[in-house]
């Protein structure tokens, strides 16, 4: 059993540091009933699932730990149950209802004044804001973030919110700001105890140079990222190393290893319900179909694409589907 404030304190630190194959490990061991006493534990482990991909069981502990925090008056917890509850329908393509979790989960920070709350739910909301391609106001939202995750001394929130700006910046064209914000967003990374975290903000550069014309360097970049989620047993973010990693491979001429790699990356998008890395794969490889001249396949591809970014109400994304398609 879980007897002191120890126990709990590995769990959060695992959960903190990107660990959450271990934290599964850690938890899964406990009776159901032990659990579910701690809004924080159930969080934690409900968290954990969903982000290694199990998103059923990950949303039946975070309903648990937001019944248990309503039940005792936690409005802390409360909120983080609110944010993550809606991070889960973000992933799972379900914006709308993401969009409401995540505004409510604001409202309850604010009452309580988490501000690292604050900070996460503000960050989620950039994320939704730059999917319907409403670029301002996701920049509004960024900034409001990071000015949260200041004020709590969270640089492991600014951490994970700059590469987000730095893709609003990057949707836009606008290459060298999103760079800044990159570079910027591996420093603060550098200085937090995750490798998970600056994997996945060594990914997200990568993807920006091999924009500017820097495949040999996204791919170095890319690769590290790839072997350190490898490591760590993270299904989810290593299938997004390998999209970018494909498209790297595809600007030095491997054709074929990149379209291997791409399908690959959608049929486990989908084992995984991920769609936005479906979508976001599958437009890749129309990408890559279309300078083969493989016209045919291309469109089928980009109709796969276009698909799942209305369902996901990237209306960005469609608009230049079918400018590139059309």
């Amino acid at each position: 059993m879980l007897k002191s404030l120890e126990d709990l304190n590995r769990a959060r630190k695992l959960s903190e540091t990107g660990q959450y194959a271990a934290v599964v490990d850690y938890l899964g061991d406990r009776p159901d009933t032990e659990l579910k006493e701690s809004p924080t534990l159930a969080l934690l482990f409900g968290t954990a699932q969903a982000r290694l991909g199990r998103h059923s069981k990950g949303t039946q502990w975070v309903e648990i730990a937001l019944d248990r925090s309503r039940d005792r008056g936690d409005r802390a917890i409360e909120a983080r149950a609110l944010n993550d509850r809606g991070a889960i329908a973000l992933v799972t393509g379900n914006i709308d209802e993401a969009a409401d979790y995540f505004t409510q989960a604001l409202a309850a920070a604010e009452r309580v004044d988490d501000h690292a709350t604050v900070g996460r739910c503000s960050n989620n909301l950039g994320i939704i804001n730059n999917l319907r391609g409403q670029y301002a106001r996701a920049i509004g939202s960024y900034t409001m973030a990071i000015a949260a995750f200041q004020q709590a001394g969270h640089q492991r929130g600014i951490a994970e919110t700059r590469p987000n700006l730095a893709i609003t910046y990057r949707d836009q064209d606008e290459l060298e700001r999103a760079l800044d914000e990159a570079d910027r967003a591996v420093e603060e990374a550098e200085g937090v105890d995750d490798p998970t975290l600056l994997a996945q903000v060594l990914a997200g550069r990568a993807e920006i140079r091999l924009m500017l014309g820097e495949p040999l360097l996204a791919q170095h970049e890319v690769k590290r990222a790839l072997k350190t989620h490898g490591e760590l047993g993270n299904e989810v973010e290593e299938a997004q190393d390998l999209r970018v990693l494909a498209n790297a491979l595809a600007a030095t001429g491997n054709d074929d290893e990149a379209e291997q790699i791409l399908r690959d990356v959608i049929e486990r998008a989908s084992n995984l319900n991920r769609p936005l890395l479906s979508a976001d794969a599958s437009r890749d490889l129309a990408r890559l179909l279309q300078q083969s001249g493989r016209e045919d396949e291309a469109r089928e591809a980009a109709r796969a694409a276009r698909v799942l970014f209305s369902q996901l109400g990237a209306e960005a994304e469609v608009r230049k589907i079918d400018k590139a398609f059309s």
